[in-house]
């Protein structure tokens, strides 16, 4: 089926991989996921017929690979352009990504709670086909989010927890973008791209696809005011370097 990128188009997951994907010039085919509709077929093109279906996934000749930060070391063993990974600042990398993973789960956990309370934001969740249905197909829309939320999501933490593992991420990069305009190495790597992505659970950048419902669900006012000089660095990295 050739290279082929499985996403969802609004996730900040799916943006980290593409951006490294377009960054390196490789070329790909686009399938956007449904979850649960999608999820047996992915099992089978992952020939893992247990395995916890996530996205992004990339299908690349008999390899695949089932999360952002290994898509993006394909990217770079098989694009070109400048690394984002120089072996010199590779392990900061990697724990730069370890930070925006902590920030992006605590966002998603606080964005599904507030997508289940909003109707407009669940109906903008359904596939394009199902759309039209508005919110006749509502509970088809919640038995989605809830989905997702049962995957992802434990509810044994706090919102106050939640906010405290965004926080902490945030002030580390922003700490470290004190003195520089790159968090590591004075030079755009994927520790810049996994921060910027993360932002999206603060203020959604304005290339991702999202309906203005979900554009709100996703978006963080208190944050949003507390780290606007994170946001603005991020546009300025879209900018520059997307």
């Amino acid at each position: 089926m050739g290279r082929t990128l499985v996403h969802l188009p609004q996730s900040p997951w799916s943006e980290k991989a593409r951006w490294a994907l377009d960054h390196h010039g490789v070329e790909y085919k686009l399938v956007e996921h449904v979850p649960m509709v999608f999820e047996p077929v992915l099992r089978i093109w992952s020939r893992d017929l247990r395995r916890k279906i996530t996205v992004p996934i990339l299908f690349d000749e008999s390899h695949t690979f089932s999360d952002s930060l290994a898509i993006a070391e394909r990217a770079e063993e098989v694009g070109r352009g400048s690394p984002l990974f120089p072996r010199s600042h590779l392990a900061e990398i990697v724990g730069w990504n370890e930070v925006a993973e902590r920030i992006m789960w605590a966002g998603r956990a606080r964005a599904m709670e507030r997508m289940l309370q909003n109707k407009r934001s669940l109906v903008e969740q359904l596939p394009p086909f199902l759309r039209p249905g508005g919110r006749a197909l509502l509970p088809l829309a919640k038995v989605g989010a809830a989905f997702v939320r049962s995957k992802h999501v434990p509810r044994t933490t706090s919102p106050a927890e939640l906010e405290a593992a965004m926080t902490a991420g945030l002030d580390k990069a922003r700490a470290a973008l004190a003195t520089s305009a790159y968090l590591t190495g004075g030079a755009f790597t994927f520790a810049d791209v996994a921060i910027a992505c993360a932002l999206g659970f603060v203020v959604p950048p304005a290339r991702l696809p999202l309906g203005p419902a979900t554009r709100d669900v996703f978006s963080d006012p208190k944050l949003a005011s507390v780290y606007a000089d994170l946001v603005d660095w991020r546009d300025r990295l879209i900018e520059q370097h997307r």
